[in-house]
C-alpha cells in the first residue's frame, strides 16, 4: 500500500487503533450511561436535564497496537492524544492521554458549554518522534466519536431525507429550473434530501412500490431508477464531504458525521492503493491542486460500484447511513 508521507506509519496489519468514551461527568452529576451510546459512539451532554451547565469530563480509553519494531521504523518518544473539533463554533483543542498498565492510553478530556455549539467530532491521534521531529502522526482512530453538547438523546437522527415535491408548483421555487428532472439532491445541511419530482408521472410511485407484484418491465424499471438514483446520490455525497475536508497544522481532517461515511466507503475505489488517511491527502491535494478531471472519472466508478451492490433503493439507502450510527 502507498503512502504520502515520508515516513512510516502504522499498517493495517498492526491492528485497529481505537478510541472508547467510558464515561462522563456534567459538572458535578455523573453522565446517565444511557447518554453514552457505544454502539452509536455518540454521546449527549445535554441530557442532564438542565441548560445552565458549565463543564462535561469524558473519560476516554484509547487502545494503540503494540509494534515491536517501533525502534526499526525510527519511532521514538510514542504517544496518544485526544482531538475535539467543533467547526461550527471553529474550536479544536488537543488532550494528551497517559499510558496505564495495561498498556492502553487514557485520559479526560473537558468540554466547557460556553466553547461549543452542537456537535463536535472526538478522535484519537498516534504520534511519535520521526527523524528527529516530535509530534508527527504516525496513526488515527479508525472512528471518531460524536459529542453533541445540545441534545438530550445519544442516537443519531435520519441520515437521509425522501420527500415527493411537484418541482413545477410555486411552494417550491428553488426547485423550478430542475422540474423536468427525476429528482433532486440537496447535500449541503446536516441531513442530505432527496426531492422526488411528481410532476413526472410514475416515477415517485416506482421508486417507492415494494416489487412484489410488479411485471418484469416494471421491475426493471425500478431497478434502472433506483441505480441511477444511487449512483447520483453517492456522487453528490461524495463532492459535498470533499468539499468540507480541510488541513489543520498540515493535515487532513475527516469531516465527521454522514460525511466521514461516505468518505470512507469511496476513497478505497477512488485511491485503491493508498490507506485512508493517505486517500484523504490524495483528494484534499487534487482539489487545491485543480486535478479534478481525472478525480471525478474516479468519484463516478466508485459511485457505480456502490449503487450497483444495493439490490434495491431502500438498500442503497441503509448503505449510505448505516455507518453513520459508528461517527
Amino acid at each position: 500500500m502507498k503512502q504520502l508521507v515520508p515516513y512510516p506509519t502504522l499498517r493495517r496489519s498492526d491492528g485497529p487503533t481505537t478510541i472508547e468514551v467510558r464515561e462522563g461527568r456534567v459538572d458535578d452529576d455523573a453522565l446517565p450511561l444511557e447518554l453514552v451510546n457505544r454502539q452509536e459512539r455518540r454521546v449527549a451532554v445535554h441530557g442532564v436535564g438542565y441548560a445552565d451547565w458549565s463543564t462535561a469530563r469524558l473519560g476516554v480509553r484509547m487502545r494503540v497496537p503494540a509494534v515491536a519494531d517501533a525502534e526499526g521504523r525510527g519511532w521514538r518518544d510514542v504517544r496518544a492524544a485526544v482531538t475535539v473539533a467543533n467547526r461550527t463554533s471553529h474550536v479544536r483543542s488537543v488532550t494528551s492521554l497517559r499510558q496505564d498498565a495495561s498498556g492502553d492510553w487514557v485520559g479526560e478530556v473537558r468540554v466547557d458549554r460556553d466553547e461549543h455549539l452542537g456537535r463536535l467530532q472526538l478522535t484519537g491521534i498516534v504520534t511519535a518522534t520521526v527523524d528527529g521531529v516530535p509530534g508527527r502522526l504516525i496513526g488515527s482512530a479508525e472512528d471518531a466519536w460524536t459529542v453533541d453538547v445540545d441534545s438530550r438523546t445519544a442516537h443519531r437522527e435520519q441520515d437521509i431525507r425522501m420527500t415527493e415535491v411537484d418541482f413545477g408548483s410555486d411552494e417550491h421555487p428553488h426547485l423550478h429550473d430542475f422540474r423536468h428532472n427525476e429528482w433532486a439532491i440537496d447535500a449541503n445541511g446536516a441531513v442530505p434530501t432527496v426531492y422526488v419530482n411528481t410532476a413526472l408521472e410514475g416515477v415517485a410511485r416506482l421508486l417507492g412500490a415494494p416489487a412484489r407484484g410488479m411485471s418484469p418491465a416494471e421491475s426493471a424499471l425500478q431497478k434502472a431508477l433506483a441505480a441511477k438514483l444511487g449512483t447520483d446520490l453517492w456522487v453528490t455525497l461524495f463532492h459535498s464531504a470533499a468539499d468540507e475536508v480541510f488541513a489543520e497544522d498540515g493535515e487532513p481532517q475527516w469531516p465527521g458525521g454522514w460525511r466521514d461515511n461516505v468518505l470512507k466507503r469511496m476513497l478505497p475505489d477512488v485511491c485503491p492503493d493508498l490507506s485512508p488517511s493517505d486517500a484523504l491527502r490524495e483528494l484534499l491535494s487534487r482539489r487545491v491542486g485543480g486535478a479534478g478531471r481525472d478525480l471525478h472519472m474516479r468519484v463516478l466508478h466508485a459511485a457505480g460500484r456502490q449503487s450497483r451492490s444495493a439490490r434495491s433503493l431502500g438498500e442503497a439507502l441503509r448503505d449510505i447511513t448505516k455507518g453513520s450510527a459508528k461517527q
